[in-house]
């Protein structure tokens, strides 16, 4: 055996059963200019996701939707508040960097009509 067979036998893909286990999953198929490709599927956009969590019933601030993927939360509710959606706001103090007290907002779902609104948004049926 050569070194290139070496070469070639390490370049080879993997068998399908893994390669399926490793790839993400693939939306449907579209014919373009270039030629065949796969359409991956978006994520739910930020506002969609955080107007799940209000549609929950939970409540959120800032620290608490770090972990969910939005950074400045007091931006996503403009830009869910622009979209027609009333969402509700008290003024807390929680424990933030090196244990210092800062104030937050908490942000919510209060209002029926809002709610009802935010399922159409979402393309969910009303309760």
């Amino acid at each position: 055996m050569t070194t290139l067979d070496l070469f070639a036998e390490q370049e080879r893909p993997p068998p399908a059963k893994e390669r399926a286990a490793t790839q993400p999953e693939r939306g449907p198929l579209v014919l373009t200019q270039s030629g065949t490709q796969y359409i991956h599927p978006e994520p739910p956009r930020k506002w969609a996701r955080i107007l799940k969590v209000f549609l929950t019933g939970r409540s959120l601030n800032r620290f608490e939707a770090e972990p969910l993927g939005d950074h400045c939360l007091h931006s996503t509710v403009s830009r869910i508040e622009s979209m027609g959606v009333t969402i509700a706001r008290h003024e807390e103090t929680v424990r933030g960097y090196r244990g210092c007290e800062t104030r937050v907002k908490r942000y919510y779902l209060s209002d029926p009509l809002s709610r009802e609104h935010a399922r159409r948004l979402l393309g969910r049926p009303p309760a």
